[in-house]
């Protein structure tokens, strides 16, 4: 099982954005150094509890502080920007970064009604989203569809290597844009955990075309990951993350991610034990150990050998931590295998 990281720079109590995101890039070169595959940052607006709202320039600060590991959007946020725009962005990453890119895109708006109106205020309409994709793959390939008025026209710089697309969805949507158009695809099952993610991936892999991307289909799950040393630390942690969710997504988040002191002290009312209930499955929490059996048993079920964990856990110590006790477990699993095959 491969393992990615899906990162927002989480901003912990007391503390600034320069310090999240300066966590952020220790988070990536921790990863690197355990042997994970990539390391995807967000794009959110509006929200002071993470610091990623421009992937592109934090992606340049983590491979600029890294060597090997793949560096990718978790997801530039397509509707907002033009697909010239954003081609040219990545092809200059991938100028870079050579064979080190990943261009994740999703259509979310990434804030609230307010945030997204702000972000768009000088357009004088929208293009539909298939549309958009169309035109962002042509622009990175020069490979436009018949009769597109883009034809001929291509982003640049040219690079040797061009940045590898995925589609980002949580309903199930857009399974078939990844797969018409010979991309990866990434399921959303921290948004999503209700059973669409599997019926996604099956419907990706049995519609995938080759194309200028990709000969073979490649499926990611994401998911949201608290991680313990003990079970009851573990327990604290989770807490902790249903205590930040549960405000996250209402008129009212906080404005940093709760501490473990914060979430202690806190009373839970019937109404936010009822959010918590709905949230349960979109949380993997456990020792290593715990943990690290329960995302083979979720890679299974979307049957990938790629899991993306975002680890929305209080203190980058615990967040470090985490990528450790993981990759611990999986240590141990593969001894086990190998002295299994000896006997």
């Amino acid at each position: 099982m491969r393992l990615s990281i899906l990162d927002y720079a989480p901003v912990d109590e007391n503390h600034l954005a320069a310090d999240a995101l300066a966590s952020t890039v220790r988070l990536a070169q921790k990863a690197e150094s355990n042997g994970f595959t990539r390391f995807w940052v967000s794009e959110h607006h509006g929200i002071s509890a993470t610091a990623s709202n421009s992937p592109e320039i934090l992606m340049a600060r983590i491979a600029s502080a890294t060597k090997t590991i793949r560096v990718g959007s978790g997801a530039v946020l397509l509707p907002n920007y033009s697909s010239l725009k954003i081609a040219e962005n990545y092809q200059l990453l991938g100028a870079l970064f050579p064979g080190r890119i990943d261009l994740g895109f999703g259509r979310a708006p990434g804030g609230d009604a307010r945030t997204n109106a702000a972000l768009n205020d000088e357009k004088g309409g929208t293009v539909p989203y298939p549309r958009k994709v169309a035109d962002l793959l042509g622009f990175l390939t020069g490979n436009h569809p018949a009769g597109s008025h883009y034809a001929g026209m291509r982003a640049h710089p040219e690079t040797r290597d061009t940045p590898q697309p995925y589609v980002l969805g949580a309903s199930g949507a857009t399974a078939a844009v990844a797969a018409q158009a010979g991309l990866g695809f990434t399921f959303a099952h921290f948004i999503n955990p209700h059973g669409d993610g599997p019926r996604a991936a099956n419907v990706y892999r049995a519609g995938f075309q080759a194309g200028d991307f990709a000969a073979q289909p490649s499926t990611i799950v994401a998911v949201f990951v608290a991680v313990g040393d003990t079970e009851a630390e573990a327990r604290e942690f989770a807490d902790a993350f249903h205590l930040w969710l549960t405000y996250a997504e209402s008129a009212s988040p906080f404005k940093r991610i709760p501490s473990l002191e914060t979430t202690r002290a806190h009373r839970w009312s019937p109404q936010e034990l009822a959010v918590r209930a709905r949230n349960e499955g979109r949380l993997i929490s456990g020792t290593g150990d715990e943990v690290t059996a329960q995302l083979r048993e979720l890679a299974d079920a979307y049957e990938t050998d790629e899991v993306m964990i975002n680890l929305m856990m209080p203190g980058e110590a615990a967040r470090l931590n985490a990528i450790e006790a993981i990759c611990t477990a999986l240590g141990k699993i593969a001894r086990t295998s190998v002295d299994q095959a000896r006997l």
